[in-house]
């Protein structure tokens, strides 16, 4: 599926949903869920490639692998949250999306504790102090 069909659906998605909601809501919700999904699914698909060309790149470059991998995973993780953030709010839940926002945020500071160490270790060692 190329972008434009998947724009071209998404927009078709909307006025179905627009449509159903003066009908029923929860069904105009869940067309959205599953448009939400289709998407995911086509970035899913174009992330392949992506991947490839990390491992090209860390291939030519001799860089230690785990910063890469936690960028990934921070980039990952703020992707989901807000996919389910995103959800909750159409679904009338704020109190449930901010929560998940927040959970998000502190996931991805987890994360990056070992980076940041990392550096600071680095600071240490190049000021001549010991670690």
């Amino acid at each position: 599926m190329s972008f434009i069909s998947l724009i071209l659906a998404s927009i078709i998605v909307i006025m179905m949903a627009i449509k159903l909601n003066k009908i029923n809501a929860e069904y105009s919700t869940l067309l959205s869920i599953g448009a939400c999904l289709l998407i995911i699914f086509f970035v899913i698909g174009k992330l392949k490639g992506v991947f490839g060309y990390i491992n090209k790149i860390t291939s030519y470059i001799n860089i230690d692998t785990t910063y890469i991998e936690i960028i990934l995973k921070m980039i990952g993780i703020a992707y989901v949250c807000e996919f389910a953030s995103n959800i909750c709010k159409d679904a009338g839940y704020s109190a449930i999306s901010a929560q998940i926002e927040m959970a998000g945020k502190i996931s991805m500071i987890a994360l990056g504790i070992p980076v940041l160490m990392s550096v600071i270790d680095l600071v240490v060692s190049l000021l001549g102090g010991s670690s």
